[in-house]
């Protein structure tokens, strides 16, 4: 180092040219902007007045301000005179819902001169709303009926208050159904003896049913539609199905006649007691009895809309027509003899009656719509004869045979015959009938009044059930 300042070294040369960078980044750098506002300004030209001065600026922004708030009450005012009131969606309720109507009803509100009313169904388009306006009827309540609507509907309702001069605001959707109409389902008319037991009515409806009978001498129900005989007579039974908010009210009659009826001896007059079968049911349909021991009622056929009674027994010989419903009658006396009419039924196909007398192959024939009466002959003696509607065959018992017939043009011809009967030789075959190829043969014991049976043979498979 010569005389004078040492020249700068290394370390010195970079810390200058570091102070130099530094200065050129800072330079570089944004400048911050102070955005100052126009009330940044007032503020700061408030400060600069004085004392007098700002109480004057204070009353006149005072001022200003009660201006202002007069003028939005005024216009707040004139607002709520002119727009029709908030109707409440929880006012909205049915005070009565038909199958196809509902009556709607809510609080009306105040300067209102009219209400429209918006419905359509749940789950119909939005384009589907349909409207109604109603005339404020100036009440505490106010309402409108629907119509023409779909039964057991839901639908929803939009109510909104309207005047002369404005458009009120609209409720939020509301929903209401119709209801649905119920029939209660049973018979009309029910035919017992006194000496039934208690029965079912067998009602049914949607809702809970309940009963009432306008004779208790005779019959008497409980809640749950169980009949009770009590004697002989006619009795209406209205059967009434409750009323809900999802199903109209129904109501329903069903008549009960109770035959007095007391047992029959081997010496006194006979009697038939018609019944009607059903599934899980068995009702007495008539009941038609003789006079003392000479005018004995034997056997019957039935036609569709008649009962034909076969009377035998002594001179008593005669075969009595008995309306299906009522006791309308016509009497005949057979231009044959009849004998003791042990079987007797009615071949729906030939439109004639067959009437057998105990172990006969001779059955007397009769027709109901002529009077006509004849003779035929069977192959086989018989005691019982029964018609099959469903197969057309006619069905002959006695107490060693079974047999089924068919009958056309050429006459009688076998079908089927069986040689094994049960009970063979100990009973005496009263009668047979049968169904669909199944045979019913009814026995008695041996004196006529002991054991009796009942042999159910499948004619199809020639087996007995």
């Amino acid at each position: 180092m010569a005389g004078g300042r040492p020249e700068a070294g290394p370390a010195q040369s970079n810390t200058q040219e570091q102070k130099e960078e530094h200065q050129d980044l800072k330079a570089a750098r944004p400048r911050k902007l102070k955005i100052r506002g126009p009330i940044y300004h007032s503020i700061r030209r408030f400060r600069r007045l004085s004392h007098h001065q700002k109480r004057k600026q204070i009353r006149v922004g005072l001022v200003l301000l009660a201006f202002m708030i007069l003028l939005t009450g005024a216009v707040i005012y004139k607002d709520y005179h002119e727009r029709p009131g908030i109707l409440e969606r929880s006012t909205l309720k049915t005070t009565e819902a038909g199958t196809d109507t509902l009556t709607i009803e809510w609080k009306g509100t105040r300067n209102t001169d009219s209400y429209t009313v918006y419905y359509k169904a749940e789950g119909e388009s939005p384009l589907g709303w349909r409207k109604v306006t109603v005339e404020n009827q100036k009440g505490s309540k106010d309402s409108v009926t629907l119509k023409n609507l779909e039964e057991g509907t839901r639908y929803g309702i939009i109510v909104r208050a309207d005047n002369d001069e404005r458009t009120g605001f609209s409720t939020k959707e509301k929903f209401f159904s119709t209801r649905m109409n119920q029939q209660i389902e049973g018979k009309t008319h029910f035919t017992k003896l006194t000496c039934s037991k208690d029965f079912d009515l067998g009602m049914k409806a949607a809702t809970k049913l309940s009963y009432e009978s306008d004779n208790e001498d005779v019959i008497k129900v409980d809640k749950k539609g169980k009949a009770t005989i009590e004697g002989g007579g006619t009795a209406k039974i209205t059967v009434t199905a409750k009323e809900t908010k999802e199903y109209l009210g129904a109501s329903f009659e069903t008549e009960v006649e109770v035959i007095s009826t007391s047992p029959v001896n081997a010496g006194g007059a006979g009697a038939h007691i018609i019944y009607s079968l059903g599934e899980g049911d068995c009702q007495a349909v008539k009941y038609i009895s003789g006079v003392g021991s000479v005018d004995i009622p034997q056997s019957f056929a039935y036609t569709g809309d008649q009962y034909i009674i076969a009377y035998g027994m002594h001179d008593a010989q005669r075969i009595i027509t008995f309306d299906k419903d009522g006791d309308g009658k016509s009497v005949s006396v057979p231009s044959v003899t009849l004998g003791h009419p042990n079987g007797f039924c009615y071949d729906n196909v030939n439109k004639t009656c067959y009437c057998v007398r105990g172990w006969s192959g001779r059955a007397v024939t009769y027709k109901p719509e002529t009077g006509e009466y004849g003779v035929v002959t069977f192959p086989a003696g018989a005691s019982g004869i029964g018609y099959d509607r469903k197969e057309d065959l006619i069905y002959t018992c006695s107490r060693t045979l079974m047999a089924a017939y068919s009958v056309g043009d050429d006459g009688i011809t076998t079908e089927h015959r069986c040689g094994v009967v049960k009970h063979s030789g100990h009973t005496y075959t009263q009668d047979c009938g049968g169904h669909a190829g199944i045979m019913l043969r009814c026995l008695s014991g041996s004196s006529k009044h002991g054991t009796n049976y009942i042999d159910i043979y499948d004619m199809k498979n020639g087996r007995y059930l």
